[in-house]
């Protein structure tokens, strides 16, 4: 089992065992206690520790040398239904080095339910040179349809010594008030999504290459998940 501990939760008070479901992930263990690796020409290398920028238990998402390789990180894909509980993701990542028409890539993290391409259904955060001047941008889809808020906000390489970010996404439990946060900022908010048991997702993380044949890598510092249950257990 991979090294899991609970931490303090602000944005859903009282989540214990009867009340919710808390998961933080460090990356200590070469066991991955909450997701399942995917790839396709990639591979999900552990590296234990990293002295760089505080960040102990680092995992990479790594897409090898071919010009469709592809990793990925993922819970069931069908183990979250929003419009009952209140949920949290976070994140701390980092993007060794940025996407290029030469290099490249797309990154997606968040509530998803694919780590091959787009989600059918979810929240998300999605980064390529091409889209957005490069600036992340905040996504939600539910059946395909898509809604994508842009943010200013623009990855860093962790090449040019530039630090891990925290990304987080909170869902209200009505499903209906989405708040995407980036270095504790909101960046975008959405008023609709995903919900009910016919739109079910997941967790999940993805890197995948559309060109070059330079590996490229997305760093995972560590995943927190929080649910606020409606009715204690």
């Amino acid at each position: 089992m991979s090294f899991t501990r609970s931490v303090p939760d602000t944005s859903t008070p009282g989540a214990t065992k009867n009340t919710g479901v808390v998961i933080f992930e460090d990356y200590l263990s070469t066991s991955i206690g909450w997701g399942v690796g995917s790839h396709s020409g990639g591979s999900i290398l552990q590296s234990g520790a990293s002295v760089s920028n505080k960040a102990v238990g680092v995992i990479a998402l790594y897409t090898g040398t071919g010009a469709t390789g592809r990793a990925g990180l993922t819970s069931h894909v069908d183990g979250i239904w929003f419009g009952v509980n209140r949920w949290r993701f976070e994140t701390r990542v980092g993007v060794e080095a940025l996407s290029t028409s030469v290099q490249d890539f797309t990154i997606r993290f968040g509530f998803m339910d694919s780590v091959a391409a787009d989600p059918t259904d979810g929240h998300f955060f999605r980064y390529t040179h091409g889209t957005n001047s490069g600036n992340w941008q905040c996504v939600t889809r539910n059946n395909g349809v898509e809604t994508a808020s842009n943010t200013q906000f623009a990855p860093s390489a962790l090449s040019s010594g530039e630090p891990y970010s925290v990304f987080s996404i909170d869902v209200n439990e009505l499903g209906n008030r989405i708040s995407f946060s980036i270095d504790n900022r909101i960046v975008a908010s959405h008023i609709s999504g995903p919900t009910g048991s016919s739109r079910a997702t997941g967790v999940a993380y993805s890197i995948i290459k559309k060109a070059g044949t330079t590996p490229r890598s997305l760093y995972l510092d560590w995943t927190y998940i929080v649910c606020r249950l409606g009715i204690d257990r």
